[in-house]
């Protein structure tokens, strides 16, 4: 193996080599997992590394096939089902969830970049919670037009609302004694998609930007005051949908609630009463952008289609396969690099697990080697 690059950020070797001859070879070492793997060392910085240092793998101490646990993850199999499959405990499965999540974060973020942007993009909130039905979340996601491929999720936790029984109220004030809530956190999730649009598809001459959204006081404080709304008269049209009309194919939110739908049937923790919810936001998320990957790159575009239809729907969105092949062939075995990947504020939220769970004090746990 011919190392790509120094793994260690500060170097000048990390982005792009400057010679060829950076590295020397340092010897090996025996692992039980992985055999006899080669070691390096960078001749500027003196980091040492591994073969492995580059690999999904790194640091495992167990083969997994990835493309089976992520076909298995999208089927809406459980962590502990996955577990009993695999051979792995618990928290072995959250960590290839993770490292599955940290590879399609780094991937979408540059491949929803080439999608085509005269598509209209739908916006919208998907209600589910986390920990409790008393802690209900909303996972804000951006889903463009006709080929329903989605381009950025956030997540916000709200407050439980609406009507309850004497005892679910008290018992709300009893979880709530230690739980501090996020002001407008739907309207900071709402800006975070507007972040992305405005960098990844900026409205342009003769080509402007279609919102489509329901009507919440929230997204029109929002993208009033972010850099989108400054555009001129005629480049950002946003087109007011009630959240109430029929979810047919002719409602301009059809995609989100299309995604909605489809997140409701693929994946067990956003089903109505049921036990499979999240018990940590970032896993959660974590968990969702495994799911939003199979969707987006794997999954046919229409069920129903002829038998010869194959598109994805990443095809319908204008991604090109040469240029998704080109990342998706080492989908399973090139680590991704934080430090080497073009993330959004949400991608980053993701990669780094800050979506705080309600009620508690651990966010969640990202491993040292996943921040290079």
């Amino acid at each position: 193996m011919v190392p790509p690059f120094c793994p260690r950020p500060g170097c000048v070797h990390h982005l792009a080599p400057t010679e060829q001859s950076w590295y020397e070879r340092d010897g090996y070492h025996e692992t039980s997992a992985f055999g006899r793997v080669a070691r390096f060392r960078c001749k500027t910085c003196g980091r040492n590394f591994s073969t492995q240092t580059f690999r999904v793998d790194y640091y495992a101490k167990k083969v997994v096939d990835y493309r089976e646990f992520e076909g298995l993850l999208a089927s809406s199999m459980s962590g502990r089902a996955l577990g009993r499959h695999f051979g792995l405990s618990p928290d072995s499965v959250q960590n290839r969830v993770d490292r599955l999540s940290r590879q399609v974060l780094a991937i979408h973020s540059h491949l929803r970049s080439l999608a085509d942007p005269r598509e209209p993009v739908a916006i919208d909130g998907f209600q589910s919670f986390d920990r409790s039905r008393f802690f209900p979340n909303n996972i804000t996601i951006s889903v463009a037009g006709d080929s329903r491929f989605l381009l950025e999720a956030t997540h916000a936790s709200l407050r439980r609302s609406g009507s309850m029984t004497a005892r679910q109220k008290a018992r709300r004030e009893v979880l709530e004694r230690t739980v501090t809530y996020e002001p407008r956190a739907v309207e900071r999730s709402f800006a975070e998609l507007l972040d992305q649009i405005a960098r990844d598809r900026p409205p342009r001459g003769g080509q402007p930007l279609v919102l489509v959204t329901d009507l919440k006081k929230e997204y029109t404080s929002a993208l009033e005051t972010h850099a989108l709304g400054s555009f001129g008269k005629g480049m950002v049209a946003r087109v007011l949908v009630s959240s109430r009309k029929p979810r047919t194919g002719w409602n301009p939110l059809f995609p989100v609630n299309y995604w909605d739908r489809e997140l409701r049937k693929d994946q067990s923790a956003y089903r109505r009463k049921t036990s499979c919810h999240a018990r940590n936001a970032s896993n959660g998320m974590a968990r969702f952008w495994c799911y939003a990957r199979y969707h987006n790159y794997r999954k046919r575009y229409l069920i129903g289609s002829h038998i010869d239809d194959r598109r994805k729907h990443a095809d319908v969105a204008g991604i090109l396969k040469e240029a998704r092949f080109g990342l998706e062939g080492l989908f399973y075995q090139a680590r991704a690099f934080f430090s080497r990947s073009s993330l959004s504020t949400a991608g980053m939220k993701a990669w780094l697990k800050l979506y705080p769970t309600p009620g508690t004090d651990w966010i969640g746990r990202v491993p040292a080697y996943a921040l290079d």
